[in-house]
């Protein structure tokens, strides 16, 4: 049986008000170093910011509407779509399936606290494919693969 890798990241704890922590995390995408991620337990799907079109390539779905709630109020208009390269510390991805919004909302509200643009939310989709295990006290999450 083939051993998996381990890749260790480290996260970032920003607090955007008393008591209101979001996790960071920073990434390449399609081999720049720049992509903040917010880290999501909560979410059941991965997403990324549909006004970065240089870095995905939406995706036809036959007869499947996605819709995306918890961002914001009521639902959000949601496309499918593959990133073309993503690498988080060792673990490299390309083509890997996200769901496209609209995150300016989110960005709106970062900008009131801090100076971070976020690209996109990994949900528990691929916290769950990867194994992921977050450690606080350490600020760093391992991922398998």
């Amino acid at each position: 049986m083939a051993r998996k890798k381990i890749t260790t990241v480290p996260l970032e704890l920003i607090e955007l008000e008393d008591q209101n922590y979001h996790i960071l995390l920073n990434t390449q995408l399609s081999g720049n170093n720049w992509g903040k991620w917010v880290i999501d337990t909560g979410a059941s799907k991965t997403v990324f910011d549909i006004n970065l079109k240089t870095h995905f390539a939406p995706v036809e779905m036959n007869n499947t509407e996605i819709q995306s709630a918890g961002i914001g109020e009521g639902n959000i208009e949601t496309m499918a779509g593959t990133l073309h390269s993503l690498s988080i510390g060792s673990l490299q991805l390309f083509n890997e399936p996200v769901a496209l919004i609209d995150l300016k909302f989110i960005n709106e509200l970062y900008r009131k606290f801090s100076d971070e643009q976020i690209v996109g939310l990994i949900g528990s989709d691929f916290l769950v494919k990867h194994q992921a295990i977050i450690n606080y006290k350490k600020n760093e999450m391992k991922l398998y693969y």
